[in-house]
């Protein structure tokens, strides 16, 4: 082992690490990001959950049992129905995670000794399902001891909706669909450009008539054909090995899934014309892809439990959309003009990475 040799190669190796100034940029980014998304997106306890509550009746006691949750810091009522038909559709729509029911004759039986209120939750997301009804279960004790100073005289009859064997696998096959195509689709187009870089195919097309559009649209369609592919292997997979039940319509499912290859495959091209080179591409994908796509489209941990800021930086995770409509197809059965706010979210996200796309194959001299 001879010390000039070693001072030599490692002088030699901080030049490189300085004139590649992309990959040092990553080496100091990632942990800070890393860092920074699982101290503040990773939160397993309840605040300001979103609720709703229908009062059947405007008597003293249910007024008070409605201003209790109302006061609760793991609570937010969101909405107040008049009927349980406006319920129904606020919980479909993903507006509110669970509605308190107050029936008519609740004051009546608070005052024989035995209340009851109903509690209903969605279920598609289960984990967050049960948080949400140990949580108001214990309000609802809490206050019942406050009334009387012993056993608690309030029943909660809790039942979860579009999951009722509370089976976790059905939120969670749904998401992992997701992270599935978010990694593949931006990962596969990503390589692939950026092999034509490196290998100065690039540059050769500048001298052939094959115009920008025609090359970007040639890389990605077969592309395209095998993500749809993966896609349904992923649902027949999801069906028919897991049992997640699929109460949507297929058409609706397939037009979702491709919006979404869609944009991710774009995020990949241009992530491979940043990045100039496979390795540097296939990092860059991880980082912007999939740690998002895990931690902040909603998959693993409920969004609306994250901190505000972190909440606002997920609007620009594609992720996010896919998987309110994956999860609605699936176990709500809707349609996606249910959630049209999340299809015309992903259509802008897509409109933005072409105009950002463009720009750079311009400046990279392709016509």
């Amino acid at each position: 082992m001879r010390l000039q040799n070693i001072r030599a190669m490692a002088r030699k190796e901080w030049w490189h690490l300085l004139r590649d100034a992309r990959s040092l940029a990553l080496m100091f980014f990632m942990p800070t990001m890393l860092l920074f998304l699982y101290g503040y997106a990773i939160n397993l306890d309840i605040m300001h959950a979103p609720i709703g509550i229908l009062q059947e009746s405007q008597d003293t006691a249910s007024n008070d049992l409605a201003a209790h949750f109302e006061a609760s810091r793991a609570f937010h009522v969101v909405r107040r129905f008049p009927d349980r038909h406006a319920l129904s559709a606020a919980i479909q729509a993903g507006d509110v995670w669970a509605a308190l029911v107050i029936p008519h004759d609740y004051a009546a039986g608070l005052a024989r000794g035995h209340g009851r209120v109903q509690l209903i939750l969605d279920g598609t997301d289960s984990n967050t399902g049960r948080l949400v009804r140990n949580y108001a279960l214990a309000l609802v004790n809490g206050y019942a001891m406050s009334l009387r100073g012993v056993a608690p005289p309030i029943t909660v009859e809790d039942r979860t909706w579009f999951n009722e064997a509370n089976e976790s696998r059905y939120a969670i096959v749904p998401g992992v669909i997701v992270m599935v195509m978010a990694v593949v689709g931006a990962l596969m187009t990503s390589l692939t450009v950026a092999r034509e870089m490196e290998s100065g195919n690039l540059v050769m097309l500048r001298t052939t008539p094959l115009t920008r559009g025609e090359f970007l649209l040639g890389k990605l369609v077969p592309y395209f054909f095998v993500g749809m592919a993966d896609v349904l292997a992923a649902v027949a997979t999801a069906v028919f090995i897991f049992d997640v039940p699929l109460r949507g319509s297929v058409v609706s499912l397939a037009l979702v899934s491709a919006l979404f290859l869609l944009v991710v495959m774009t995020q990949g091209v241009l992530i491979s014309l940043i990045a100039g080179n496979q390795l540097l591409a296939s990092q860059m994908v991880q980082v912007t892809t999939f740690l998002p796509s895990f931690l902040l489209s909603g998959v693993i941990y409920a969004i609306a439990n994250m901190p505000e800021a972190i909440q606002y930086l997920s609007l620009i995770v594609p992720a996010r959309y896919y998987v309110a409509l994956s999860k609605a197809i699936f176990l709500k059965g809707v349609g996606p003009m249910v959630l049209w706010g999340d299809v015309l979210a992903l259509f802008a996200v897509l409109v933005v990475l072409g105009v950002l796309l463009a720009g750079k194959a311009r400046k990279l001299g392709l016509q």
